[in-house]
């Protein structure tokens, strides 16, 4: 009697464990990013983008395709030794925070397919990785981003309207009238050179350029060359580039993309301030500049 107690009792026993071996585990990872649903459905529009942060697509073993049924959702078909696997995404508003999109990952799995378990569990730490991805502004914009406060306040400031070939020439006399200006009226020049450009069609181009200066340095109304200040202690956005001087222009729309997801708000127009010694610069030519745009 009690051998065949100890019988039932293993096989009770046994049978509990093939239940919890086949029951599908249940599990749903979200995350959510401080971004616009557009930019956030980008990394689930195409294999190549999935593969900047899906692990599973990273590895070299798995084919990816992706389909999308609806507007918010995402199937990831991953193809493993010619069984293809759905993932299914969810990138979607965040009802409790307008200023939040919110991924979501469900799925169920089993513990004894060793294989389809570890594809869905990649899914849940790809998510996770892009999670801290999509914090970072290197990742989003390709280039780190900060926000700090105005510290150069005090300019000497002219602009002119002139031809594209005449851009680099104009440029470097407007600063050379802008240095002999501050020295003529001993306003103390620091060195801190300003920049901002815009097309006016497609022959000529607006130089609006600003020299650093230490001294107020009182201008008529009528001078060509005015005495301006930048709010001191306001919000500013920075960007650090280093390229050909003639790509400068393209990076201003990066903090445009930033200022625009962080629903912030222009303060005065963007410019780039020279690190490089220098001025009136060739487009070939590599410089080092930093990017700044007063915001609210």
């Amino acid at each position: 009697m009690k051998k065949k107690l100890k019988w039932i009792i293993a096989a009770l026993a046994v049978l509990v464990a093939l239940l919890f071996l086949l029951s599908p585990v249940e599990d749903e990872v979200i995350v959510k990013v401080p971004l616009p649903l557009e930019r956030v459905m980008a990394e689930f529009e195409t294999p190549e983008s999935a593969g900047k942060w899906f692990n599973a697509a990273d590895s070299g073993r798995y084919k990816l395709r992706i389909e999308k049924p609806n507007p918010f959702e995402f199937i990831f078909f991953v193809d493993h030794g010619g069984k293809e696997l759905p993932l299914h995404f969810v990138v979607s508003p965040d009802t409790s925070d307008s200023k939040l999109t919110k991924i979501i990952y469900r799925y169920s799995s089993s513990r004894i397919d060793g294989k389809e378990r570890a594809l869905k569990l990649d899914a849940a730490a790809s998510l996770y990785n892009l999670g801290d991805l999509l914090a970072t502004t290197e990742y989003v914009y390709g280039y780190k981003i900060v926000v700090t406060t105005v510290t150069d306040s005090s300019f000497l400031f002219q602009q002119k309207v002139v031809n594209l070939d005449e851009e680099a020439a104009a440029t470097k006399q407007l600063y050379d009238e802008l240095i002999a200006y501050a020295m003529a009226r001993d306003a103390d020049y620091n060195g801190v050179r300003i920049l901002y450009s815009q097309r006016v069609n497609k022959e000529q181009v607006a130089l609006y350029c600003s020299v650093g200066v230490n001294r107020y340095t009182p201008t008529q109304h009528d001078e060509k060359i005015q005495y301006k200040m930048m709010p001191y202690g306001k919000k500013l956005l920075v960007m650090d580039y280093e390229g050909p001087y003639g790509k400068t222009k393209d990076m201003y729309r990066v903090l445009e993309d930033y200022k625009r997801h962080n629903s912030l708000v222009s303060m005065a127009i963007p410019f780039q301030k020279f690190i490089t010694p220098g001025y009136g610069f060739a487009d070939s030519q590599v410089v080092k500049t930093r990017i700044s745009y007063p915001v609210f």
